[in-house]
């Protein structure tokens, strides 16, 4: 896999060309103003929501995604991926310029043929792996996040240097820019967010509820289950020091033993067939078409789950340890 750092990106590539960003939200923000930080010339252009005052206190000009698109030479595509077929059919493609450059944040539009670029256009990845907060912070602070890159399609020849430098612009190659194909990005993306995250999420809650069911306290259960913020921090200590390596150096022996007794009792020929079944929903691309019904029904499926949730024990115990905490609640 090749990797890419602060030495093989070139910001004048990009310097006398215009960059377009398409969306003010989560990624847009924190991409726009690293770039302009960075000596590069942004137009944003977003619909008239709630990212205006945003945009307008941030110093940039309220415009339409369609002068944006026509007046610049490089668009960065960062709307959610379920709005790109219909903003890009009606608002975007009938503006490109021949030559230009079209960056997404992720592949799923690209890989489930939600946009189809033209053939006369640069198509490139930069997919950052950490959410916009940590994308701006990092940046002022003189460090930057990784970045998955890829050059879907290379009409001008220059795609490579350009996708680079937007790298090196918003600070990614001060950590690095790893190669990563866009097909690969957007089907482990999405394979975290179907295995790893709702397998986390739910054995807290499981945890949780049988804990208050054997006689526990709620709120010692909860703060003791990760609302201490422990579990998270020794997740941040593994993405530096490894995965085992952290428990080793900072768990006592009889933690450590714990794991060891407890970690082969875990079912890992159920895991395994779990794992392959929803790679198998993804590749196929089974998982793309339930998600466009999914939006097509205003996420009913997703708000139930969210609405069960709010009347759940252990988010009114959340509330009542944010309480017991002086934190601030919902």
């Amino acid at each position: 896999m090749k990797v890419f750092y602060e030495n093989d990106a070139d910001l004048n590539c990009i310097k006398e060309r215009k960059v377009g960003v398409i969306g003010y939200g989560i990624q847009g923000r924190a991409q726009a103003l690293n770039l302009r930080d960075s000596g590069i010339k942004v137009w944003v252009g977003n619909r008239s929501d709630e990212y205006v005052p945003t945009i307008v206190a941030d110093g940039f000009q309220t415009m339409t995604i369609e002068e944006v698109c026509k007046g610049s030479e490089i668009l960065l595509l960062l709307i959610p991926d379920q709005a790109h077929r219909e903003i890009y059919q009606s608002l975007i493609e009938p503006y490109l310029c021949r030559g230009g450059a079209l960056v997404v944040a992720h592949g799923y539009s690209l890989r489930f043929g939600l946009i189809q670029p033209r053939a006369d256009m640069d198509v490139m990845l930069l997919a950052p792996r950490m959410p916009g907060k940590q994308i701006r912070e990092y940046y002022l602070q003189g460090g930057g996040v990784p970045v998955f890159v890829d050059v879907v399609q290379d009409a001008t020849g220059s795609a490579w240097p350009t996708v680079l430098a937007l790298a090196k612009g918003m600070g990614f190659t001060r950590s690095a820019a790893l190669h990563v194909p866009v097909h690969e990005e957007t089907e482990i993306d999405l394979f975290v967010e179907q295995f790893l995250v709702p397998t986390i999420l739910r054995a807290i809650h499981i945890a949780f509820d049988q804990l208050v069911a054997e006689g526990y306290q709620a709120v010692p259960a909860l703060m003791e289950l990760y609302a201490s913020g422990e579990l998270g921090e020794v997740l941040l200590m593994s993405a530096k020091q490894g995965l085992y390596g952290t428990f080793q150096k900072n768990s006592s022996p009889t933690c450590q033993f714990g794991i060891a007794l407890s970690y082969p009792e875990l079912a890992e020929a159920e895991l395994r067939q779990r794992i392959a079944g929803i790679i198998k929903r993804i590749r196929s691309g089974e998982f793309a078409a339930v998600l466009e019904r999914e939006g097509k029904g205003d996420y009913q499926r997703t708000r139930a789950l969210w609405n069960k949730m709010k009347e759940s024990v252990l988010v009114q115990t959340e509330k009542e340890l944010r309480k017991i905490l002086g934190q601030e609640s919902d």
